[in-house]
């Protein structure tokens, strides 16, 4: 979700790209373009394809707070000591690629859609000895929203290769333009993003473990440039896997983004979670992956994550299967 329910009352910018331009040449890119998700700072081989197609279900109940305690979510200053439970399901297909420009030079692309539902317990006050006291009407109330979410675009460039090793910087740009021009009843939908346009570059190490096992592990660092109300990131990502034999595979990641601090404050008003700024929020999470090759060319993955830590944003966990391609 990643601070959806807290933004709702932020209004979109205005660009003067159509979204069915940037679908059109997302598209265009994603199918002619590919790579490998786990090859962390490896580079395609020329003229090589890898997608990935995925289905995930994600689903929170708990929110992380500014000081990056967990509690059940509240809305806003009225409820905020007494709980009011909630529950976020989003469920996401997202097709991901990498295509082998030249040797060393790598095109990625990725675009997602969403189909979330926001479930909420409603709540009431009334008059007591003199006093308003909230009080549960026993009534949930839903939003929902779906459609095409993020759509990101990048390179990555080989900067030193070694017979086991790589080292590469990535530049990858992301667009809210297919939702945040929407027409929202605030009320009623959830932002599928926070609307905006990302600039992001890492460094990226990866070693392979062989002979000593047939493994892998690869770091990840960068810096991401955040519009509008935003703090800029700092963004890292710790990645290690391995061959099970020689059919299966698993891997495993934490990868994490900390505010800088130069977002603005907060807003306020009843879409507004309290002790937190969407403006400013952290998040650690932790991937489990377990894959299966279907031949030299397919795998299918099934993968499991959690949110361990973070603030300002909610708290959840994600089950995903999705099937791998390496083509041409």
């Amino acid at each position: 979700m990643q601070q959806l329910m807290q933004q709702q009352g932020i209004k979109p910018s205005k660009r003067t790209c159509t979204p069915g331009a940037i679908f059109i040449a997302a598209v265009f890119l994603i199918l002619a373009t590919a790579g490998t998700v786990w090859a962390g700072a490896w580079t395609m081989p020329a003229g090589k394809l890898y997608t990935r197609m995925a289905y995930s279900e994600y689903e929170a109940q708990r929110y992380f707070y500014e000081d990056g305690t967990t509690k059940a979510y509240a809305p806003n200053d009225v409820y905020k000591n007494k709980r009011r439970d909630f529950d976020y399901d989003e469920q996401t297909w997202s097709l991901y690629s990498e295509y082998g420009l030249m040797e060393g030079l790598t095109l990625i692309g990725s675009i997602d859609y969403k189909e979330t539902e926001w479930t909420y317990q409603s709540t009431g006050r009334k008059m007591v000895d003199g006093q308003l006291v909230t009080f549960d009407s026993g009534v949930d109330k839903t939003a929902k929203a779906s459609g095409v979410s993020d759509l990101k675009l990048g390179m990555r460039y080989r900067l030193l290769a070694t017979d086991s090793g790589a080292l590469s910087v990535q530049a990858l740009y992301k667009s809210g333009e297919f939702y945040d021009e929407k027409d929202q009843n605030l009320a009623t939908d959830i932002q599928l993003g926070d609307g905006q346009d990302d600039l992001e570059i890492r460094l990226q190490f990866g070693q392979s473990t062989y002979p000593l096992f047939p493994g892998y592990f690869n770091v990840e660092a960068g810096y991401k440039w955040r519009t509008q109300e935003y703090s800029d990131q700092f963004v890292y990502l710790i990645e290690a896997g391995m061959d099970l034999g020689k059919l299966v595979y698993v891997r495993t990641k934490l990868d994490g983004t900390e505010s800088i601090g130069n977002g603005d404050d907060g807003p306020r008003g009843k879409f507004t979670e309290i002790d937190s700024n969407p403006y400013e929020s952290d998040l650690g999470k932790l991937e489990i992956t377990a894959g299966y090759k279907l031949s030299s060319r397919f795998a299918l993955e099934a993968s499991y994550f959690n949110e361990l830590y973070g603030a300002s944003t909610t708290k959840g966990e994600t089950w995903s299967v999705a099937l791998a391609a390496t083509l041409f």
